[in-house]
């Protein structure tokens, strides 16, 4: 039995038309959990949100000494040396190479 261009042509049609509807009713499903899953996000948010205010942030860790220190040290030594630096100025060939 031979299948006419036609009949297969109908036939490819009609799949493709499943396939069409197949796929926005999918699209349809996942929409809607997206929609869903961002209000449970938003309040998930919303709640955790309130408790910080509510709470507050809690204990923090306490500065490490030895990073005190160097901190010191380095805020004292720009303070020290706050003189504008010296402007070398680098002295070329003609074929670019530097003296």
């Amino acid at each position: 039995m031979r299948v006419g261009w036609g009949m297969l042509l109908e036939l490819v049609l009609g799949i493709t038309a499943v396939n069409l509807l197949f796929s926005v009713w999918m699209l349809r499903i996942f929409s809607i959990q997206l929609q869903q899953a961002v209000v449970d996000l938003d309040t998930k948010l919303a709640a955790a949100i309130s408790g910080l205010v509510e709470k507050g942030l809690g204990d923090f860790e306490p500065i490490n000494p030895i990073q005190a220190a160097i901190a010191n040290m380095l805020t004292a030594n720009l303070q020290r040396n706050t003189t504008a630096g010296e402007v070398i100025d680098v002295v070329r060939d003609n074929a670019g190479k530097f003296a």
